[in-house]
C-alpha cells in the first residue's frame, strides 16, 4: 500500500503536463473513458494542423485510442494493420490508403508513448530522489 501512496505522491511533485499525464494514466490504468475524451479533444486539435480531411479526424483518433489496447505486432511494430485500421474506422481501403490515415495513427500512438515514457521518468526521478532521501 505504500508504493501506491509513494507513486501518487511523486506524480504529484513530477510537474507532468496535462498530456503526459494522460498519455501516462491511459496506458497504464487501464484505457479510462474520461481520460479518453480528453485524449481524444487534444489529438483532435492536432490532426486540425496537419492534412487530414476535417470529416475523418475523429475516426481517425479513435481508431488510434482503440488500438493501444490491444498488444503490439512485433512485425509490423503496431498492433493493427492499415487495412485492419481501416475496417476499424469504416473508412474503405482506398480512401485510407489515399489520405494515408496510417501516418496520423502512428503519429498519435508515438506521441502517447513518448509522452508516457516523459511522465514515467519524471516520477521515477521523483521517486528514486524520494529514496534516496529516507
Amino acid at each position: 500500500m505504500r508504493q501506491v501512496y509513494l507513486r501518487a505522491a511523486a506524480e504529484a511533485f513530477a510537474n507532468l503536463s496535462d498530456i503526459e499525464s494522460d498519455c501516462y494514466h491511459y496506458l497504464n490504468d487501464g484505457f479510462d473513458s474520461t481520460i479518453q475524451a480528453r485524449l481524444t479533444d487534444t489529438y483532435s486539435a492536432k490532426l486540425l494542423d496537419k492534412a487530414v480531411p476535417q470529416k475523418y479526424i475523429n475516426k481517425i483518433v479513435c481508431t488510434a485510442l482503440a488500438e493501444c489496447q490491444y498488444p503490439i505486432n512485433e512485425t509490423i511494430g503496431y498492433a493493427w494493420s492499415g487495412n485492419e485500421r481501416a475496417a476499424f474506422a469504416s473508412i474503405t481501403k482506398a480512401t485510407w490508403s489515399r489520405n494515408q490515415m496510417s501516418d496520423h495513427i502512428e503519429f498519435i500512438l508515438n506521441d502517447m508513448s513518448r509522452n508516457a515514457a516523459a511522465a514515467r521518468a519524471k516520477i521515477q526521478l521523483q521517486v528514486v530522489g524520494y529514496s534516496e532521501a529516507t
